[in-house]
């Protein structure tokens, strides 16, 4: 009889187990499932006009006072979460992603890539958006070009005379977050970017 006890106990354990998370979805999950993708990406410049190639400024210069400024850039991406089962019909509170922090490199087209020579310097920002999974458009905004780079190589150039009058380049910007169960979501976008020292007139 205490033989048999051994035995009945584990296996008593182990169906408590298996029933446990046979009903419990979330944590019998190994990735997220909700799929996120950016529908489109947008720059905004100094005007305020949002478009879907970003003509950023590197030198800001007032029409009516000639006060010069140096500012950053914002972009959007449009985002859309929407379970990978398309028979889902009712969304669980824990497929809802969180956007915690984004990356932004800069690439050009002849593969002159080298960062504060030929390209602007890559960087990380933080992020705190939440997107539900109704397969919507969601405007996360970020900044796409920091003031910072507009001071240093190559783009502080770009304000006199003798230099490049233009550089194009490609923004990359990867978003980083997870779903509400933990598990990790990872989207990329890109948009093009044309630098220069535009003429700021009304």
């Amino acid at each position: 009889m205490k033989i048999k006890s051994l035995y009945i106990l584990p296996a008593l354990l182990l169906g408590l187990i298996i029933s446990f998370y046979g009903c419990n979805k979330v944590a019998d999950d190994s990735t997220s499932a909700v799929k996120l993708v950016i529908s489109r990406m947008t720059g905004t410049n100094w005007t305020g006009n949002e478009s879907a190639v970003l003509e950023s400024d590197v030198l800001v210069v007032d029409p009516d006072t000639g006060a010069k400024t140096i500012q950053n850039d914002y972009g959007t991406a449009y985002m859309i979460a929407y379970p990978y089962n398309p028979n889902e019909t009712d969304s669980s509170f824990y497929e809802n992603v969180q956007i915690k922090e984004y990356h932004v490199s800069y690439v050009r087209s002849d593969n002159r890539n080298r960062e504060g020579i030929d390209v602007p310097r890559s960087f990380w920002g933080r992020l705190s958006v939440m997107i539900p999974p109704d397969g919507k458009e969601h405007g996360v905004v970020f900044i796409l070009v920091r003031a910072d780079a507009k001071t240093e190589k190559p783009l502080v150039d770009l304000r006199y005379v003798d230099s490049e009058k233009e550089l194009e380049v490609t923004a990359v910007v990867e978003f980083y977050g997870e779903d509400l169960s933990g598990h990790s979501v990872y989207v990329k976008g890109s948009i093009p970017v044309i630098f220069a020292n535009y003429s700021n007139e009304k």
